[in-house]
């Protein structure tokens, strides 16, 4: 399946053994350009009578990159867990715990001549930065963005309805509007 875009990338914090109670919405990040994530794989081999006879390359973490459009201070201090107070100064400190978030979003696909939805969610990450290229204006606007990253993690122990040691979930779909309550179920604390 091609993919051919980005929609809906939401979130929500970790509220000891689920996801924290969602008033209205699912936070969603407003205005992503684009994400790139690495996962990072064991890379072991055991060799016995000159060939290879076991290997594994089981998920260890990742790194997920997200570019936005606007880096907000209120949104990207929460993210980082970095102090903000009302007045909107952010001060970032050595002592800052960033809080472990849930994510997800949703990427449009075209297989066979139809759209299908691809919801992709990550149970565990801490968003470890944010970083930005800044440059003078010259003769023409050039826009610029900044990313957030942060360390995908597999579960370390049941959490939300997920088992210990997931660490990602997707499912695809006919239709957007199925895709987005998929994700939203998922986003939210866990009912049987």
């Amino acid at each position: 399946m091609a993919r051919i875009g980005f929609r809906k990338a939401k979130y929500n914090f970790h509220d000891g053994d689920k996801l924290k109670e969602v008033e209205d919405k699912v936070p969603e990040f407003e205005k992503v350009v684009d994400e790139k994530f690495a996962p990072n794989r064991a890379n072991a081999e055991l060799y016995a009578n000159d060939s290879l006879a076991e290997s594994d390359s089981s998920f260890i973490d990742g790194t997920i990159t997200i570019t936005i459009a606007d880096d907000e201070d209120k949104f990207v201090a929460g993210l980082l867990g970095n102090n903000i107070v009302e007045d909107g100064e952010v001060t970032q400190n050595v002592d800052d715990m960033a809080p472990e978030v849930a994510y997800g979003h949703i990427i449009p696909k075209v297989y066979g001549g139809k759209h299908k939805y691809k919801v992709e969610f990550f149970p565990r990450i801490k968003f470890t930065t944010i970083t930005s290229d800044n440059k003078t204006k010259g003769s023409s606007v050039e826009f610029s963005t900044s990313s957030i990253e942060g360390k995908v993690m597999r579960l370390e122990k049941d959490f939300n309805g997920l088992k210990e040691g997931d660490w990602e979930k997707h499912k695809t779909f006919d239709a957007i509007e199925d895709a987005e309550q998929y994700l939203d179920k998922l986003l939210k604390p866990y009912t049987p």
